[in-house]
């Protein structure tokens, strides 16, 4: 891939990008690492209760102790999220089961992922947010009116084995 390439066509498409092949998701991981990536790793299995998530989120991202556990603290604490290098990679290994369990609060979070994209635009950056599904036939609510699509190596149906 050239350079740029895999972020570009990735941003085209929207905010956020299914993935289902943990192969190829790792493969373009290591893509994101050597275009200096600032990358963030979740996995949403655990996140059958608000506490757990809020937590994973509090950990991950290194928030500070007055973070208040809340979708109003959480979307100040995004904003506060600065990279050197102006990219950010969000990765949510498992998305399906946490979408399966509490579907509102899943979109919740990419809308929040979609708002901190377009922050990051404004001001030339990038923040991309990946999210891998156990579920080759996962379908999410639109994120910032858009519809979250696979990404483009997976895009076909009969590329998840569907």
């Amino acid at each position: 891939m050239c350079d740029n390439e895999l972020d570009f066509q990735t941003l085209a498409r929207g905010p956020v990008t299914k993935y289902f092949s943990r192969e190829l998701l790792e493969k373009h991981l290591a893509w994101y690492a050597h275009q200096e990536y600032q990358i963030y790793q979740f996995d949403a299995q655990p996140w059958y209760s608000l506490d757990n998530f809020y937590s994973d989120m509090h950990a991950g991202f290194q928030f500070p102790d007055y973070f208040g556990r809340n979708w109003a603290a959480l979307n100040d604490c995004l904003s506060d999220i600065t990279s050197e290098t102006g990219k950010v990679l969000v990765v949510v290994i498992n998305f399906d089961h946490w979408y399966q369990e509490d579907g509102e609060c899943a979109s919740l979070f990419l809308n929040q992922m979609a708002d901190q994209t377009y922050q990051f635009l404004l001001t030339g950056q990038r923040w991309i947010t990946l999210i891998q599904s156990n579920d080759p036939g996962l379908q999410t609510r639109n994120v910032g009116a858009h519809p979250v699509h696979w990404n483009s190596l997976e895009w076909m149906n009969q590329d998840r084995g569907l």
